[in-house]
Parts: structure tokens; sequence; C-alpha cells
């Protein structure tokens, strides 16, 4: 997947995923649950680093689910939102779409987490043994 966006303050995304502070993305596509794939900073450019698909659903449905969750307090879920996606503000989050012309809410939300290379290396070696 290609993370060339930057949020807010300018800081690239792909370079939040290093730091594990972005952990969401929202795309057009749904994306298989255990899915890898690498994160590349750009078209055409090498990977920096390869992560796992952990959920993957639709932006409204979840938008739905954690309104009723929540309590109410919706306010406090839009900002956590907003920081797993690797922005500041969800203000910040909505203006990057609005800017882009692309409505949030037909989007999918796809949580991941890093994959250390070493361990998947030795899953690898390990599966070709077997």
């Amino acid at each position: 997947m290609i993370f060339i966006a930057k949020n807010e303050n300018g800081e690239y995304t792909w370079e939040l995923i290093l730091t594990k502070e972005k952990t969401v993305t929202s795309r057009v596509s749904q994306i298989d649950v255990d899915k890898t794939f690498a994160v590349q900073p750009g078209r055409g450019k090498k990977a920096v680093c390869r992560a796992k698909v952990v959920s993957c659903i639709n932006r409204l449905q979840h938008y739905q689910q954690q309104s009723l969750t929540h309590d109410g307090d919706i306010a406090s879920w839009k900002q956590k939102e907003a920081e797993l996606e690797g922005f500041k503000s969800w203000d910040g989050l909505m203006r990057y779409f609005q800017k882009n012309n692309i409505n949030f809410m037909e989007l999918y939300r796809i949580e991941f987490e890093l994959i250390d290379e070493e361990e998947m290396m030795k899953n690898e070696r390990g599966n070709k043994l077997s």
C-alpha cells in the first residue's frame, strides 16, 4: 500500500506507521483480515516495512457501531480515531478528505499492525521446512 499523504502538521503518514503512531488507514477497497502488505512511501518506491491487516470494516458501519457503544461521547471517539489515522484532530482528518474530494463514510477502515521482519522470515523458513 502506498502512503504519501501528510497529516495537518506536514508529517508523512508512512513515517507515522514506522513509529506506530498510525495504525489505521481508510481505503476505497476492502482488504482481507490477516493479509500482509508492503508500506511504500510512494509509487515504485521500495517498501519501508510490512504490516498485517487486523480488521476491515465499512466506515459508515464502524461509525454507527461506535455511536451506540460510546453513550453519546462521540467527540472523544472521533479524537482517538483521528489519532489512529495519524492526525492530531478529527477536524484535521476531515479537512484532508474534503480537500481531496473523498467521502469518508464510503471508505473502509483498515486497522493494521507492523510485522517484525525477522519473525516473518523465521516463519517463512519454518513453513518451507514443513
